[in-house]
């Protein structure tokens, strides 16, 4: 069993969902078995997806299994219920939609799903596969958890599987040609088994003298190529075309992957603790980011307002580009002397720069164990949780460029919120310091 999760989710809801429920495949012909919905209502999903405003409106995918594999009913629904649980956790049923469709017309067993990006109390993008490691780490734990649970053979990656899905006909009409593909892919992996190419300059080489290719940008990790009559290059990753690719290695890697390989008892333990620590993370992530209590900006101003004076209070305030505000440093209460902490920047969803100014306590009775900064706190993790959203959109927006010129701007703009949510989380943490110091356990969820 293995879950993948599909490069799509920007049409209308009816694109994805008629595709799931009708009885013809993508290449038009009919199914021998009807879809089934184990769990879900379409109608319901696609009025989900066209209310949201976004571009990247869902997450589509499918959990797969090996003709060998299959599952029964009640299993099926038990890693439904499980893997909403790994990618939501902590969201009720009524804060998600979902869709899981059945599909056996290949002749194994899939289970399509849906999720639109949406977080239904609060309307902000909910993604259950967001870009990064992390991430990546959780769906790998959850397939190697699930397989071990229902006594199937661990995936194990093929390093000799080219990724020449994306290549396109190398000649001036430019059209898809399947057998061109299957030559090419069946030529490298014969030449890389031969030890006839030995490293990813010979492999280079070969491209170029064999296929015309045009090798345009050679990455640490990727290699940018454009074939003739290509209007522009392809970018491709994979252990072959890393700089370091050991092509001696890949090649044993791929026998030793034809025996069916089962996780130890040690192996188990480590990959379910590795799930429960991951989840762990996404579900304190899903309460920052959907269910603290957040104040708006009235409302602080009311409560600053109604705050007795012998009482310590803490201002934040929220200037934008267009009414930027001055530093007020704190005035000193009772001989202690105000400090004003750096200002602390993120985006929005929407793209417009904030400033939230942290200021200090003001310390009015001189019992400074009577301060409170739990309101801050609540306010960097507001931050950081509309930061993350922006990310999110930032990594799909460079992933759907349609030239290098806007990816590289995306780029551009992903390294600056990165670089803004590394010190709001360092500001985060001061935070959290100063209220141990000051000797008060707030709970932060």
């Amino acid at each position: 069993m293995i879950v993948r999760v599909f490069k799509t989710g920007i049409s209308q809801g009816e694109s994805p969902v008629d595709y799931l429920m009708s009885d013809r495949d993508h290449t038009g012909q009919s199914r021998s078995v009807a879809p089934e919905v184990i769990e879900g209502d379409p109608g319901q999903t696609i009025a989900v997806i066209n209310n949201i405003q976004r571009k990247h409106k869902y997450v589509s995918g499918a959990i797969a299994f090996r003709d060998n594999e299959q599952p029964s009913r009640e299993q099926i629904r038990e890693i439904v219920r499980s893997f909403k649980q790994t990618m939501c956790p902590g969201l009720g049923p009524g804060q998600f939609n979902s869709l899981f469709v059945l599909h056996r017309d290949k002749g194994n067993t899939e289970v399509h799903f849906i999720v639109p990006m949406v977080e239904r109390t609060t309307g902000k993008q909910m993604n259950i596969h967001p870009p990064g490691k992390q991430n990546l780490q959780l769906y790998e734990a959850f397939t190697q958890v699930t397989n071990h649970r229902l006594g199937y053979a661990q995936v194990v990656p093929d390093p000799l599987k080219l990724a020449l899905s994306n290549f396109k006909r190398y000649t001036a009409e430019g059209k898809a040609d399947r057998s061109n593909k299957r030559y090419l892919h069946k030529r490298l992996t014969k030449a890389i088994r031969s030890g006839e190419i030995a490293g990813r300059d010979q492999l280079c080489d070969f491209l170029v003298e064999q296929y015309g290719v045009e090798i345009t940008r050679r990455g640490q990790d990727y290699l940018s190529m454009k074939f003739p009559g290509a209007q522009k290059a392809k970018r491709f990753h994979g252990p072959f075309y890393r700089a370091d690719a050991d092509y001696r290695q890949l090649v044993q890697s791929a026998r030793d992957r034809t025996v069916d390989r089962y996780l130890s008892s040690t192996e188990y333990r480590q990959a379910e603790t590795a799930l429960h620590q991951l989840v762990e993370a996404r579900r304190q992530f899903n309460e920052r980011a959907y269910l603290s209590p957040r104040m708006l900006r009235a409302q602080r101003i009311r409560l600053a307002r109604s705050q007795p004076t012998n009482q310590p209070t803490e201002l934040i305030k929220i200037t934008t580009k267009e009414n930027s505000m001055q530093k007020t440093p704190n005035q000193p209460a009772d001989g202690q002397q105000g400090t004003e902490s750096s200002p602390i920047k993120y985006e929005n969803k929407s793209g417009v720069m904030r400033t939230i100014k942290m200021m200090r306590d003001q310390v009015v009775i001189g019992d400074r164990a009577n301060m409170t900064s739990d309101f801050g706190i609540a306010g960097l993790m507001s931050g950081l949780a509309d930061l993350e959203s922006s990310i999110n959109a930032t990594v799909a927006e460079m992933n759907s460029a349609r030239n290098p010129e806007q990816k590289a701007g995306a780029e551009r703009k992903l390294m600056a919120l990165m670089e803004r949510k590394r010190r709001l989380e360092l500001q985060l943490a001061g935070a959290r310091r100063k209220q141990i110091n000051l000797g008060k356990t707030t709970s932060i969820f």
